[in-house]
């Protein structure tokens, strides 16, 4: 009786791990990825690009994640936009209506970000991507395109950035040399109101976009009596404004916007420059880690595609975490399927990633994650984090 006894509860015990076999499923995700692998975009478009597949990677390789009673894994599905908007139309056309995705991450481009939106927002398809027109047209504040994510803090935040950096080095009075064009004008009114506010008076001098020499703009910003010349675009004419600004003593200090901090340490003057200078960033420096975390980001991706090494790296950061964001989403909406779920649920989610905590405004869809703020004294370069305001 005993023997018999025995076999019943090891035949139930397998009959039960039968059951549980068989109502363990597995599925597969897939996200389609639109961005600038070749042409005169791709050094924008490849640090996006390789962050992605290395999160997809990272997430299957730790063996995907569970939505109700089934595992998923990642599949990814690329197109390359070659750096034209016909090409990127053709590319998410062919995500969206002959791969059926529902999750799209990029172009970056700006342009080629606004066109291809047509044809995701019409089908519901989540897209991120880092474009800055997205912000300044209103299409993340439009009702009409709520699944349209911005990957990138807004311009506001770096604002905020930016005034850090002028109070923390003294400036009352600044000098804001730009060039008189559409990316200057959307951005200049709002740091001026918000410097104003905080005791900071800001007197831009803008020069024309032919301009072949700065040096008289310079002397213009010397003549307002200021104690920082702020430079914010375009970035490549930063060493020209610096060499100025020292020749003609112009002012004490020196600040700017996504500025690689090597202007100061020797690009301009082929040495230290001798007076303090600070930058301010739309997320930690990837060149330059603010910390551990960013850190071995920045190795990994580096020894996973070698490629992303340059100047653009830093976009890098404007898709990685998102791709584990959304998983995150998916498991809070319990669905990988309705995206009008998994859009709310991205609006209600707090992700802790490398750029620090991550979280989407009420306002306008772009996601608030750390900053970055570089300051130079002494030839020395300090890196830091701007902490998000995410809870």
């Amino acid at each position: 009786m005993k023997q018999v006894l025995v076999r019943l509860a090891l035949a139930a015990l397998a009959s039960a791990s039968l059951s549980t076999t068989a109502l363990a499923k597995d599925g597969v995700v897939r996200i389609g990825m639109n961005e600038s692998l070749s042409g005169q975009f791709q050094p924008v478009g490849v640090p996006p690009a390789a962050a992605v597949r290395m999160a997809v990677k990272e997430i299957n390789d730790a063996g995907g994640f569970t939505v109700g009673d089934t595992t998923y894994k990642l599949e990814l599905v690329e197109t390359d936009n070659q750096s034209e908007p016909a090409s990127a139309i053709a590319g998410v056309t062919k995500l969206v209506e002959d791969e059926n995705i529902k999750f799209v991450f990029g172009p970056t481009q700006s342009g080629m970000a606004i066109q291809t939106a047509e044809i995701t927002v019409p089908a519901d398809v989540i897209q991120f991507s880092a474009a800055s027109l997205w912000q300044s047209r209103g299409l993340l504040n439009d009702a009409g395109k709520p699944l349209l994510f911005g990957t990138q803090n807004p311009v506001t935040a770096i604002t905020i950035f930016d005034i850090a950096g002028m109070k923390e080095l003294g400036a009352k009075k600044v000098a804001l040399i730009s060039q008189d064009d559409e990316t200057t004008k959307s951005t200049t009114p709002s740091l001026i109101a918000d410097a104003k506010a905080e005791g900071i008076e800001i007197v831009p001098i803008l020069f024309p976009t032919n301009a072949t020499d700065l040096t008289s703009y310079v002397s213009r910003a010397k003549s307002e009596g200021a104690d920082m010349v702020y430079y914010f675009f375009p970035q490549a004419r930063v060493s020209e404004v610096l060499r100025a600004a020292l020749d003609l003593q112009a002012a004490p200090t020196f600040g700017g916007r996504a500025i690689n901090p090597k202007a100061a340490v020797s690009d301009a003057i082929g040495k230290p420059i001798p007076i303090p200078f600070y930058s301010s960033f739309s997320s930690p420096s990837f060149e330059f880690p603010p910390n551990e975390k960013v850190k071995s980001f920045r190795d990994r991706l580096l020894a996973f595609e070698p490629a992303v090494a340059g100047g653009h790296a830093t976009f890098s950061f404007f898709s990685y975490d998102f791709v584990p964001m959304l998983v995150e989403a998916m498991k809070k909406a319990g669905t990988v399927d309705d995206t009008a779920a998994i859009g709310k649920a991205l609006h209600e989610i707090t992700y802790d990633g490398v750029i620090g905590k991550i979280c989407y405004q009420a306002e306008m869809r772009t996601a608030q994650s750390d900053g970055g703020l570089i300051f130079v004294k002494d030839g020395q370069i300090d890196s830091r984090v701007f902490p998000s305001p995410c809870k």
